[in-house]
């Protein structure tokens, strides 16, 4: 890629998302294969190392060490040599949290240098690093919070042309502040469930050894009334395909330190109960009546009175399991319902060439769901929703006090004219004016009133730049052309005309445009991450997602795969699109690793 000059660079650096009023935007760039399929929709899943660029709250919940990267041609339709990698770890540390960072490098390409007369100069490379420390920590069993702090720098010229202040690169710092919320069953919850299943499962056994006891009565009259027992036996074969039934549920307790002993007891009344089925089987096939076998009354007396006694024994093991599961610490493994939140790259404003074009940090508001739509055991379905706004303001040049001016008073509220580029205020002495044609707010205020700055605050705006709110005039008398719309040549001079003389030989209506700002220009702003994923045993994934940008102009679906195997997981991510849009036709691969 060769690039004249650093407006060029910065240009192409502005397709990496949807934001014009800040810099450093290359910390935008969504990292994970697995969350790009996802449409770049994590905030509130963040459940492995890559939790430390999306929400660093998730680091909270992860136990173990792990480390995971990815590597991508980034904008591949745009240009042969953009990439850019990332790298991530955390570790957990008992009693405290998680411990993590991650490095990011945006490799920008080989440069053709070129003075002010555009001579061609020495060649140089640019690029753009980042490197963050994360902390996350629990602040109850569903909920945490995590922190990061970060540097970066951005090269993008070895030099600057002749007659520019500053440099061509720039450090800078920066913070993350994170919250993960997880609506789950607590343990005390999980405890009275698993109780009260281990109730409903004892009760099915009394209910088996009732009818074991009348069984064991009916076996007495075999012989007393000499009977061929062939109806007490069947009764036998579905009380004992009963109990397995039953037993298989005890299966979900065999943590406890008394499963062991419970398990025994079932195995030896199950194996007892196969040996007199067995007996009176034999018997039969030889055609022989019970009462007439010596000494089989006394065998079948001694089956039955030995699976007696241990259904009563099994009834005493009840209690123990009971307090096995007081004791134990039980955590719901399964995500069902999460929020996230997370506010990114909190930090000063960043300059290059010129401190007084200095751009604010992209700090960065994301908000989301985590939904489980579906669990059977081996199949899943997750659903997950982001919602990012840009904590960032950039206030147009606009009448504030509805005066008909943009400025005009100096900072004590004396007017001087609308002329001199120092009288910047209202008469309340609100700044209305920059000579940059913009102002914003510190990043302190930002976060508030980026919410506020496209619809509550300012008022008419000055759109050809004259810092007079209309001034030129048009009916329908004055359309020489007959298109029922005012032409530049078509406009009369008039003070309290609604219309401006714009760029390009354009009119542009400016008196009533503060009324027409509103809310839903914030909503438009934003930027929407939709994503659903399938899990097959927690070894296989299919994800799609979507991406939505209206102010971007970046509506692109999204596709990914996923596999873990043993500490191993690859995942693959691509995202589609139009043919020759930027980020069509990006693929993506990372992996994690389980040390």
């Amino acid at each position: 890629m060769k690039i004249k000059n650093i407006l060029i660079i910065i240009t192409i650096i502005s397709n990496l998302s949807a934001v014009g009023e800040a810099g450093a935007i290359f910390l935008l760039i969504a990292p994970g294969a697995g969350a790009q399929g996802l449409g770049e929709a994590q905030v509130a899943k963040a459940d492995d190392a890559y939790a430390s660029y999306y929400n660093p709250a998730g680091l909270g919940f992860l136990k173990g060490t792990e480390v995971a990267g990815m590597h991508v041609n980034w904008l591949p339709n745009l240009a042969s040599d953009l990439y850019y990698e990332f790298i991530t770890y955390r570790h957990h540390i008992d009693g405290l949290g998680s411990l993590g960072g991650h490095v990011i490098y945006l490799n920008l390409g080989e440069q053709v240098g070129m003075d002010e007369f555009g001579n061609p100069t020495d060649n140089w490379k640019s690029y753009m690093g980042a490197v963050a420390g994360s902390f996350g920590t629990k602040l109850s069993e569903t909920s945490s919070i995590g922190f990061n702090f970060k540097v970066f720098h951005q090269k993008l010229s070895d030099q600057v042309t002749a007659g520019e202040e500053g440099k061509g690169f720039s450090t800078d710092f920066g913070f993350d502040i994170g919250y993960l919320k997880k609506i789950k069953k607590s343990s005390s919850k999980l405890k009275n469930k698993r109780v009260k299943q281990l109730y409903k499962y004892f009760e099915q056994l009394s209910d088996i050894q009732d009818r074991q006891k009348k069984l064991n009565d009916s076996y007495e009259s075999i012989f007393q009334d000499e009977l061929d027992g062939v109806d007490y036996v069947e009764e036998q074969r579905y009380v004992l395909e009963d109990i397995n039934s039953i037993i298989s549920n005890f299966d979900k307790y065999s943590n406890l330190s008394n499963h062991e002993n419970l398990n025994s007891i079932f195995n030896s009344v199950t194996k007892k109960m196969s040996e007199l089925i067995e007996k009176f089987d034999n018997i039969y096939d030889q055609e022989l009546m019970p009462h007439l076998v010596e000494g089989f009354q006394d065998s079948t007396s001694y089956l039955v009175d030995s699976i007696e006694l241990q259904l009563l024994d099994v009834e005493s093991n009840r209690e123990l399991l009971i307090e096995d599961i007081e004791s134990e610490v039980l955590v719901d493994l399964d995500d069902r319902f999460n929020f996230g939140f997370s506010i990114s790259n909190i930090g000063p404003k960043i300059d290059f060439v010129d401190v007084d074009q200095a751009d604010p940090s992209p700090t960065n508001m994301r908000l989301g769901i985590f939904a489980q739509l579906y669990n059977d055991g081996h199949n899943k379905v997750n659903f997950l929703f982001d919602a990012n706004k840009l904590l960032v303001t950039r206030y147009q040049m606009m009448d504030w006090d509805d005066d008909g001016y943009v400025g005009g008073y100096d900072q004590y509220g004396s007017w001087v004219s609308e002329n001199d580029p120092l009288a910047i205020y209202n008469e309340s002495g609100k700044k209305e004016y920059d000579n940059k044609g913009y102002f914003d707010d510190p990043w302190y205020l930002a976060i508030a009133t980026a919410w506020l700055d496209d619809w509550f605050f300012g008022g008419d705006i000055d759109y050809d730049g004259d810092r007079k709110i209309g001034g030129w005039a048009w009916t329908v008398e004055d359309d020489i052309n007959g298109d029922l719309e005012p032409n530049i040549d078509e406009l009369k001079e008039d003070p309290s005309g609604e219309y401006g003389k714009c760029v390009n030989d354009e009119v542009c209506l400016e008196k009533g445009t503060g009324e027409t700002r509103s809310f839903t220009q914030e909503l438009n702003e934003m930027v929407y991450n939709v994503g659903l994923e399938y899990w097959y045993t927690d070894a296989f994934a299919l994800r799609a997602g979507y991406i939505h940008d209206s102010e971007g102009n970046i509506f692109n679906p999204t596709v990914g795969a996923g596999i873990r195997l043993l500490q191993y997981g690859f995942d693959f991510g691509y995202t589609a699109g139009e043919q020759g849009h930027p980020r069509a036709n990006t693929m993506f691969f990372s992996i994690n690793i389980k040390l």
